[in-house]
C-alpha cells in the first residue's frame, strides 16, 4: 500500500497549501495517474490571490503516468505516458450538442481528485474517454504540459471567422498567449504580439508573429493597419482584459472585425463604448476552457514539427515544496512559464 501522498489546495486568501491524505484508487472506469508534472495556469494564481471562493483546487495542466486502471477502461495501460485536464461536460447534452459544451452545467462541476497538483490523481469515469490524451513517444513531457493551455488556444479560433491572409492581433503573450502564434501561423494568418514585456513580443516573435510591440511604445493600430492594407486586424483576443487592452483592441480593430475575451478575472467590470460597437459592427466573443476535441487536437498539432522546442517555454522547474513561491512568481511576472514537480 503506497501512502500518504501530498497534493496542493488553497484554503485561504493568498496561501497555497500543502496536505496529505490517502493514494486515491481507481474504481470502475476511472484511472489513477502519477504525476510528473502539472503547469501553474494563471487561472490557478488567481484561485489563491483572487476573488475566488475559498478553498479552491488547483492544476490541470498534468502530465503523468498511468499507475492504476479501474475495471472496464479500455485503451490505457500501466506506465502510459498521458496528459489530462479537469472537466468535461455531457456530451449528450442540449449545450454540446450546439458547440457550447464548456457551457454544459456538468462541465464546471467536474474535476480530477484532488487537483492537478496532486503525487496520484484520481480520474472519474465520466472524464477518462474525453481529457485523457496519450502522449506519443517522440513528443517530450516538458511539451506535453502545453495540451490543454493550447486546446484553450483553439477553442478561441474555433469561434471566430479567419482565412488565411488575414490579421489578428493577440494582446498579452504570456504562457498561454504566445501558443497561438504557432497556431495563427499554420493558419496562414498574420499574427501580431502585443505585451507590456518587451522579451515576451520576442519570444512571440520567434514562435511565429509577423510583428509586435509594447502599447505605448509601438503604434499597434497602425501596425495592425500596416498588415492589412490599411483596414486593421480582423481579430483581437484578450488574454489579459481591462479598460487599456479593451481600448487598444477597439482601436486595432477593423470594421466588422471580432474582439475576443480569453481572459477573465472575478469583478472585472468596466464601460464599453456600445455606440461604436454598434456603428462598426464589432462582433463580441468569449471563449472558456477547452473541449475534449481540442485537447485532441493540441496533443496532434504539438506532434508536429512546427512545435519542436516549443518545451523552451518553461522558464522554471520547482519543487511541490517551493509551491508559495512558485504560485507569487507567476503572480508578479517573473517567470514565464513554470511547471511543479513533485
Amino acid at each position: 500500500m503506497i501512502g500518504p501522498m501530498r497534493y496542493l489546495t488553497c484554503q485561504m486568501q493568498d496561501t497555497v497549501t500543502l496536505l496529505e491524505e490517502p493514494v486515491p484508487q481507481a474504481d470502475g472506469g476511472e484511472l489513477v495517474v502519477q504525476l510528473v508534472m502539472c503547469g501553474v495556469c494563471g487561472t490557478d494564481v488567481s484561485k489563491v490571490f483572487g476573488d475566488y471562493p475559498k478553498p479552491q483546487k488547483l492544476g490541470h495542466e498534468v502530465v503523468g503516468v498511468v499507475h492504476e486502471v479501474g475495471g472496464g477502461v479500455t485503451g490505457f495501460h500501466l506506465g502510459q505516458r498521458v496528459a489530462l485536464a479537469h472537466h468535461a461536460a455531457d456530451m449528450s447534452s442540449h449545450y454540446a450538442r450546439r458547440g457550447s459544451e464548456t457551457m454544459d452545467p456538468q462541465f464546471k462541476r467536474s474535476n480530477i481528485h484532488p487537483g492537478g497538483f496532486a503525487e496520484f490523481i484520481r480520474v472519474p469515469e465520466d472524464l477518462v474517454p474525453h481529457t485523457v490524451i496519450a502522449i506519443p513517444d517522440h513528443v517530450p513531457d516538458d511539451r506535453a504540459v502545453f495540451m490543454e493551455p493550447m486546446a484553450c488556444c483553439l477553442r478561441a479560433l474555433d469561434r471566430v471567422t479567419l482565412a488565411e491572409g488575414d490579421v489578428a492581433m493577440v494582446v498579452g503573450v504570456g504562457a498561454v498567449g504566445v501558443l497561438f502564434m504557432p497556431l495563427l501561423k499554420d493558419k496562414g494568418v498574420a499574427a501580431i504580439a502585443a505585451d507590456v514585456r518587451h522579451g515576451r513580443v520576442s519570444t512571440a516573435l520567434a514562435w511565429g508573429a509577423t510583428a509586435g510591440g509594447v502599447p505605448g511604445t509601438e503604434n499597434l493600430p497602425n501596425i495592425c493597419r500596416s498588415r492589412s492594407h490599411g483596414r486593421g486586424a480582423d481579430v483581437v483576443i484578450l488574454t489579459i482584459v481591462n479598460p487599456s487592452t479593451v481600448s487598444l483592441a477597439l482601436e486595432s480593430l477593423r470594421d466588422g472585425g471580432t474582439l475576443v475575451i480569453f481572459g477573465g478575472k472575478p469583478g472585472a467590470e468596466f464601460y464599453l463604448p456600445m455606440w461604436q460597437i454598434w456603428l462598426r459592427e464589432i462582433n463580441l466573443v468569449s471563449s472558456y476552457s477547452a473541449t475534449p476535441d481540442g485537447l485532441r487536437r493540441a496533443m496532434q498539432f504539438l506532434s508536429r514539427r512546427q512545435c519542436v522546442g516549443l518545451e523552451k517555454l518553461i522558464s522554471q522547474r520547482m519543487s511541490f515544496g517551493e509551491a508559495q513561491s512558485a504560485f507569487e512568481l507567476v503572480r508578479d511576472g517573473r517567470e514565464s512559464k513554470v511547471v511543479l514537480t513533485t
